[in-house]
């Protein structure tokens, strides 16, 4: 075992993160403060996910070509780091040679991933709203993160949480010229139906009649001229608004 003075502790970083994600105004400064975060723990890269089923959104310094490979073949859905994330819900490292019993299209993954000096890392997993899992993910070329602990899994979690509003609250900054404004329940109702959630489990949620999650479904497919609750929840989805 390797003495603990080589251990690279990210909790001595978290505050700092938390500072900088309180004082962000814009994409810019919170990439800056990500990409500061990770120099000073040790790694290269940094990824901040926030995934429900397949969908993902994310901002990171990855070379571009593998972000856009990424995205083109929708590789949220493949991704063993992810997948663990959602297994675990707790910070851990990983490395192909960490990751057991991966099949031929992961292993594939793991070699594309590495031409774009993505070998190894560490990542944070955070449960949030409508069953999204957020996490931050800190990279490296090596071929195993080395000696890195998370002592403070909560304040680590709260880093992440941070990250996560601060681009909320941002988005939410955006002007929407020719957006639909869905009332609050109205987003709310469509938000539960994505995940698949009834009427009457959304109404139990709620603490409102079924009726009322009738209403308000009615009330956002009709804004968004949807046919149907599927049609709204997919149109609200690409815009963005749930």
């Amino acid at each position: 075992m390797l003495p603990a003075k080589l251990e690279r502790v990210l909790d001595d970083h978290l505050d700092g993160l938390i500072d900088a994600m309180e004082l962000a105004r814009d994409e810019p400064s919170i990439k800056t403060a990500l990409q500061e975060f990770a120099t000073d723990s040790g790694f290269e890269h940094f990824a901040y996910f926030s995934v429900r089923v397949s969908d993902a959104r994310g901002l990171s310094n990855y070379p571009l070509k593998w972000q856009e490979r990424y995205v083109s073949n929708n590789y949220v859905t493949l991704d063993p780091v992810i997948a663990q994330a959602k297994r675990l819900m707790r910070p851990f490292t990983w490395s192909m040679k960490q990751m057991q019993s991966l099949g031929r299209a992961e292993r594939k993954f793991f070699d594309e991933a590495a031409e774009f000096g993505i070998r190894s890392g560490i990542s944070i997993p955070v449960k949030a709203g409508f069953g999204r899992t957020v996490m931050l993910t800190l990279a490296t070329n090596r071929d195993e993160p080395g000696p890195v602990v998370v002592r403070d899994v909560a304040l680590a979690a709260t880093a992440v949480a941070f990250v996560h509003i601060s681009l909320i609250r941002l988005s939410a900054k955006l002007p929407r010229t020719g957006q639909t404004d869905l009332s609050p329940r109205e987003a709310t109702c469509l938000a539960w139906a994505s995940i698949g959630k009834t009427m009457n489990e959304t109404a139990k949620l709620l603490t409102i009649s079924e009726r009322s999650v009738r209403f308000y479904l009615e009330q956002a497919r009709d804004k968004l001229g949807a046919n149907n609750v599927a049609h709204a929840v997919r149109l609200a989805v690409e815009r963005d608004l749930i």
